[in-house]
């Protein structure tokens, strides 16, 4: 479906629920923040809202979060269940923490790929980033989804006084096993939304610290990818600029949450309730009336900020 600005709004990103195993400093206060949705529909119902946003709303490509998706009970049935729609690809962002023990299994259920955030190669460093969580598990649901055959990303969230220092550490690592990874600049959302120090690690200082190490230029990108895409010797990394080269204005991207609520910018995370279309048998002109309002929200070039905690909506 088209916005008002001509994007092809052809992504849905769906949160299976809140819970978490973890409590990212940039994403909640502490692990107390994840509560799940007193709401949420059975994992049957929201495979039938997606199934009608494929078939009468233009979705082809699904990423699966949440909160934490590995921690859903019918997470591979889901994915099944998705598979079965005919979509171009499945996609599933995760922490990594049981991906060691279901990397096969997502895999057969017909998972193309998987992003998982790896903030520091340093134990305690991880531990104090995450608030919980081992790095060694993260480290070993790596190596398992490699062996698997998935598609791996590394999103790396950096932090100024935090992780800055691990930038090259973690390409290094990265480029060693032949996986993207991708620099996050820190998004003003949740607990980050209004404070006074923003430790912002901006795109140029990530860019000089790299160029140290290693020689890189720039290569091109999905013309609606949110990274900014460089080669260097060996492979590939990227950076999320939301503050230094905002990419909203191709933004293609629409979020259902596990109760049925449309959110079509993090911006302006106001809800449009597709749940009701469970009990409806002609859906199609309402559904998209109910899309399109969804993505009128959308801004047209930056994100604002928002207090909606990323765990809330996936990212």
């Amino acid at each position: 479906m088209l916005d008002s600005f001509g994007r092809n709004i052809n992504k849905l990103r769906v949160s299976l629920g809140e819970s978490c195993n973890m409590a990212c400093t940039y994403c909640v206060t502490s692990i107390k923040d994840h509560n799940p949705d007193p709401n949420a529909l059975s994992s049957s119902d929201l495979l039938k809202l997606v199934s009608l946003l494929v078939s009468y709303s233009g979705i082809t490509k699904i990423r699966i979060t949440g909160g934490e998706p590995l921690l859903h009970r019918d997470l591979l049935s889901f994915i099944d269940g998705v598979r079965q729609l005919g979509v171009e690809s499945i996609g599933l962002t995760t922490n990594g923490l049981n991906l060691s023990k279901l990397a096969t299994s997502l895999k057969e259920a017909g998972l193309d790929s998987v992003n998982i955030s790896l903030d520091s190669l340093n134990p305690e460093n991880f531990r104090k980033l995450g608030r919980a969580g081992r790095l060694e598990r993260v480290l070993e649901g790596i190596e398992k989804a490699l062996t698997a055959r998935l598609r791996v990303k590394l999103n790396m969230v950096v932090i100024r006084g935090a992780n800055d220092h691990e930038v090259v550490d973690l390409l290094d690592y990265a480029i060693e096993r032949r996986i993207e990874l991708r620099y996050l600049e820190l998004m003003r959302m949740g607990p980050l939304f209004q404070t006074e120090k923003f430790p912002l690690f901006p795109m140029h200082e990530i860019l000089e610290l790299i160029g140290r190490h290693f020689t890189w230029r720039k290569v091109d990108a999905e013309h609606d990818a949110t990274a900014q895409r460089y080669w260097v010797p060996g492979g590939h990394f990227g950076i999320i600029p939301n503050e230094s080269a905002p990419f909203c204005s191709t933004c293609s991207r629409l979020r259902l949450t596990s109760s049925g609520q449309l959110v079509g910018c993090l911006s302006n995370p106001t809800p449009t309730s597709i749940q009701h279309l469970l009990k409806q048998q002609e859906v199609a002109s309402e559904l998209n009336e109910r899309v399109a309002h969804s993505i009128a929200f959308k801004e047209p070039v930056a994100f604002t900020g928002s207090n909606l905690g990323m765990s809330r909506i996936g990212g």
